[in-house]
């Protein structure tokens, strides 16, 4: 895996955080398709740039989850410091339902006029 930098100049243009956003969230997406560790999956060095990159993400990250479903949804209560669609546990397993945190942090999103 080839290591990822988060840093960007603090002026950086919108259009330029956004590229670097892509670039890791494509890097992100090809390198962990196959992984079943959320762990290993979180823990990514693209995934830890695109949590460093902070809450000027936010919207792009709810933006990309309007139109797919995507486990990038776990990094926004890192980013955020909220948790608005915590897992649930079921006969003693813990269960996320990707689909619910999407449609809870987009609610989430929405109010707070992000997307």
């Amino acid at each position: 895996m080839a290591s990822t930098s988060a840093k960007l100049p603090a002026t950086a243009p919108a259009d330029d955080l956004e590229q670097h956003y892509r670039r890791l969230h494509a890097q992100w997406s090809a390198e962990t398709m196959y992984m079943s560790d959320p762990g290993k999956i979180m823990a990514h060095p693209a995934m830890r740039a695109i949590v460093a990159l902070g809450e000027q993400v936010v919207p792009m990250i709810l933006r990309d989850l309007q139109n797919e479903t995507s486990l990038v949804v776990w990094a926004l209560p890192e980013i955020t410091g909220e948790n608005v669609a915590p897992p649930t546990v079921h006969g003693g397993f813990v269960k996320c339902d990707v689909g619910a945190q999407i449609d809870a942090w987009l609610r989430w999103g929405r109010a707070r006029g992000l997307v």
